[in-house]
């Protein structure tokens, strides 16, 4: 197959064809998808009556990205969504055609080729579409880099599919600090876990000179996937992290959103998944991932894991699976948390005025002269002296009480 490139994916200026992922930026969560939906029907019926190629090939996938697309409820662009699912030249779940005519239905010259689920390279035949000119099963990994070669677009959607996800796991243990082996030799497009690499290597670009464009989530958001695909769409570049991902989507950090964050300040913490309070010494990893979704939330933006007392697991982010396993337990800091250690943060304006820590104090001491009447007044006077002097609170390994 030939590797010259043909036209890029038309570019269009910013006032004839919205930039969604620049929106994104402006307004409130689900706010672009409901305003601008004339814009993002318009978009991705250019893949559908526009001419332009679609290719969704699906690799180790439980399919579960699909179908978190199919479940994505968006009554304005309802029809062209459907549209798009039915019409795209290929997609393995989706499309009408079965045998022969699914196989002669693939564009070999596509304009964006959509990847779902990890990549198989040590044992090919773990993941196959079709035949070969041999008649020998075609391993996706052929498909994949002989369409990715020809393709102005390369769009990764799920974590399996960017980095590996699920099939790799074991390879990336990182609380024992050691590399293991997964059983196919699973890959994301670009990335082995978190590192560079993968199956096209750390270097590809595709014919519109980006990257592979990831849009993780085990399974990825609709609306990361439709904002996404309609800003490449409309001939925009999306603004891209280290990881590959669209900032604006995978900027903020889970952590800093959630609506648990009050609870976390106050030292509140839940001790199992379902019970009240902060979830990060169940092994809430939120402080780990960049992604949105504390605000954007799913089933109709009515819902996120820690609303029904579920911990973030981390699946938006490189080397999920075995980055943060065991569920459900607090984990070591490898120092890229959001924050260092759980605790009741304040800012200098919250201090506690002279007069409350007054009152403060001499209730501590209260209750220290009650309930050990034996202890010297003078030891109490003491810690109340500290207490006033320098803000700190009254100890037994600090104040003079610990000499009485």
């Amino acid at each position: 197959m030939s590797t010259e490139r043909h036209r890029p994916v038309e570019t269009a200026r910013p006032t004839e064809r919205p930039d969604f992922l620049e929106l994104v930026r402006e307004r409130e969560a689900g706010a672009v998808v409901d305003e601008r939906a004339d814009a993002i029907r318009a978009a991705l019926s250019t893949a559908t009556r526009g001419g332009l190629d679609v290719v969704w090939i699906q690799g180790q996938s439980c399919t579960g990205c699909t179908v978190s697309l199919l479940q994505s409820e968006y009554p304005a662009i309802e029809g062209v969504l459907s549209e798009f699912r039915e019409q795209s030249s290929f997609h393995t779940t989706l499309m009408s055609e079965t045998g022969t005519d699914a196989m002669n239905a693939i564009s070999t010259d596509p304009d964006v080729l959509v990847v779902e689920g990890a990549i198989p390279t040590e044992i090919p035949r773990a993941a196959t579409l079709g035949t070969d000119e041999r008649g020998k099963r075609k391993p996706v990994v052929d498909w994949v880099i002989e369409l990715g070669e020809r393709a102005d677009v390369v769009l990764a959607v799920g974590t399996c599919a960017a980095y590996g996800g699920l099939p790799a796991a074991g390879r990336h243990d990182s609380r024992r600090g050691e590399v293991g082996t997964d059983p196919t030799g699973a890959r994301g497009l670009q990335f082995d876990g978190e590192e560079p690499g993968g199956v096209f290597g750390p270097d590809f670009e595709a014919g519109s000179g980006l990257p592979v464009v990831n849009v993780p989530g085990c399974p990825a958001h609709p609306e990361h996937v439709l904002l996404t695909l309609a800003t490449i769409l409309n001939g925009h570049e999306p603004d891209l992290d280290a990881l590959h991902r669209p900032l604006p989507l995978f900027g903020p950090l889970v952590h800093d959103d959630c609506e648990l964050r009050e609870q976390y300040e106050q030292g509140e913490f839940a001790d199992d998944p379902g019970d009240d309070g902060c979830l990060y010494e169940a092994g809430c990893a939120g402080v780990h991932a960049y992604c949105d979704d504390s605000v954007r939330l799913r089933n109709g933006g009515t819902a996120i894991c820690r609303d029904v007392g579920a911990p973030c697991i981390g699946c938006v982010e490189p080397a999920f699976w075995d980055r943060f396993t065991p569920f459900y337990e607090k984990r070591e800091d490898r120092g890229d948390a959001g924050l260092d250690e759980p605790s009741i943060m304040r800012s200098d304006d919250d201090a506690p005025t002279w007069e409350m820590r007054a009152v403060s104090a001499v209730v501590a001491c209260l209750c220290v002269l009650i309930a050990a009447p034996a202890l010297p007044v003078a030891a109490a006077l003491s810690a109340l002296s500290r207490w006033l002097g320098d803000g700190e609170p009254i100890s037994w390994r600090d104040s003079d009480l610990t000499e009485a």
